[in-house]
């Protein structure tokens, strides 16, 4: 599956009129998995969507372009490779707009990690520590020059956020059962 990007998630959210930026929609999706909603049953779709249309059914489109979104989310958390893109704003974009872009995705995933938590499972020192962070880079000024010194510093806190999302699934993300195919018996 290719990755959605941040424009085609945009002009999808802007025709179904959902009040919800691209970045806090990936945001939510991956706060839910890493929280640790289950991978199989499509229960995140109705948590996604208590906090993102009320509760209301969301158009059609939308909905596939969502579980496309999930599927590959999901799928590159569980492939332990490290390589999960989260969907921000893209280069193209001013620095400013791409900080609020990632602000914008941390107090979503900050959301969508407390409910895909619901269970309430306890988190660890470094989870907690990540949470922490998390809420602060949600709150950080993102009225910011656009100069190379500054657009540094932003990918180097993009790239604190994703690891710190890994950290958060490594902990309390949903792991699928093997198969009994997979197993090998010696």
């Amino acid at each position: 599956m290719t990755q959605v990007t941040w424009q085609q998630l945009s002009s999808t959210l802007q025709m179904a009129e959902l009040g919800a930026t691209a970045s806090e929609t990936h945001g939510i999706i991956c706060g839910l998995i890493c929280g640790g909603v289950n991978l199989e049953d499509n229960s995140w779709y109705g948590a996604f969507n208590d906090l993102m249309n009320d509760g209301i059914a969301l158009p059609i489109d939308l909905k596939k372009l969502l579980q496309q979104i999930f599927d590959t989310t999901s799928k590159e958390f569980l492939a332990h490779d490290y390589q999960v893109k989260l969907i921000l704003a893209d280069d193209e974009q001013y620095l400013n707009e791409r900080a609020k872009s990632l602000t914008q995705w941390s107090e979503s995933f900050l959301a969508g990690f407390a409910i895909g938590n619901e269970a309430g499972k306890p988190l660890s020192k470094d989870v907690k520590e990540a949470i922490t962070d998390l809420s602060q880079i949600a709150k950080l000024d993102t009225e910011i020059e656009d100069d190379d010194d500054s657009e540094q510093t932003l990918e180097e806190i993009i790239e604190y956020v994703r690891v710190s999302a890994l950290l958060c699934f490594a902990e309390l993300g949903f792991q699928p059962e093997t198969t009994k195919k997979d197993k090998k018996l010696h």
